[in-house]
């Protein structure tokens, strides 16, 4: 027993670490092209992911005192910052959870002042979403919906010149309260692979799955051929399946980026054309996504029923499309 303990701390400590590294790496993609930020290397910051997972924030809190106390504000200390407010929304420590969304925020629009700061300080940015994010959960355990779509609104309107990734983060976790239930957005396609996309409202009558992906994401890589088999297990059973993505590149390189979406949809994908790709920078966005892949599930009223910003088994998702077509 002792030694099955172990390796399930061996196996949690490197799930923490990946995840992590894969924040780190989405936390706001630069202008031109999707370079990844480096994972960390101090391993205070992955302890605290640790013991944020055990559900252990006191422990995560004291980490990142003592590596302040040790080497100050540096970008693994804001990252660390970061981790515990979310740790302390996770465990619903709403009193924790304000304290250190105020430090968030004040430490990140301590280091955000230009738009070249944005482009200069990822780990501010990831730590300014937090922050948002964060508040907005704690008006929601208050009961006040209202109150964080509000906040969520004027966070939008002063970041609108913001990163897209930054963003995304405040749709997205506006889509996580309120989307489900509501008439799905529009997607207006700037470009597309393969057969031009139909509309959403085309649609009507028939239930709709929208995977949204990007051609170099790891997670999309991974969901790839589950996805497929879902999408083939349900050909001819009137449901339709939307791809949209979006160009992360500058506009002078997306003909080449435009070879590398094809590529990934032909190679990895390997999907029939009735699985349409528009490519959308204002569908991504409104849609919240901020790191993919991001499903989201469409009745026959164009309704959404599911908002799911994540990953998503074979399984969860073949017993999904069955609850929409019912």
């Amino acid at each position: 027993m002792r030694a099955w303990k172990s390796w399930l701390g061996v196996l949690l400590f490197a799930a923490s670490a990946a995840s992590l590294s894969f924040a780190r790496q989405t936390a706001s993609p630069p202008p031109v092209s999707p370079t990844p930020v480096p994972a960390p290397s101090d391993i205070d910051v992955r302890m605290i992911r640790y013991k944020i997972s055990a559900g252990d924030l006191p422990s995560a809190e004291s980490i990142l005192e003592y590596h302040k106390a040790e080497k100050g504000e540096d970008a693994d200390y804001l990252m660390g910052l970061a981790w515990v407010a979310r740790g302390a929304a996770l465990t619903g420590d709403w009193k924790a959870a304000s304290r250190w969304s105020e430090t968030a925020r004040e430490a990140a629009e301590s280091r955000l002042k230009t738009p070249a700061d944005y482009e200069a300080n990822r780990e501010a940015v990831y730590l300014l979403g937090t922050a948002i994010e964060v508040r907005a959960q704690m008006f929601v355990a208050e009961g006040k919906k209202d109150d964080a779509i509000r906040f969520l609104e004027d966070r939008s309107r002063a970041q609108e010149k913001a990163p897209y990734n930054l963003r995304a983060r405040i749709w997205k976790r506006r889509n996580m309260i309120e989307l489900e239930g509501k008439p799905a957005p529009a997607i207006r396609a700037e470009d597309h692979v393969g057969a031009p996309p139909p509309s959403l409202e085309s649609l009507l009558g028939k239930p709709v799955v929208l995977f949204f992906w990007w051609e170099a994401c790891g997670d999309c890589k991974m969901q790839a051929k589950f996805f497929r088999d879902v999408v083939g297990k349900y050909t001819g059973k009137s449901i339709a399946f939307v791809a949209p993505t979006r160009y992360y590149a500058s506009a002078s390189d997306r003909a080449e980026e435009k070879k590398k979406i094809e590529k990934a949809w032909k190679e990895t994908y390997a999907l029939p054309e009735s699985v349409s790709v528009p490519i959308s920078d204002e569908a991504m966005l409104r849609y919240g996504v901020s790191a993919t892949p991001t499903f989201v599930f469409l009745d026959r009223k164009g309704t959404v029923v599911r908002y799911l910003p994540t990953r998503v088994s074979e399984d969860r998702l073949s017993a999904m499309i069955d609850d929409l077509l019912k």
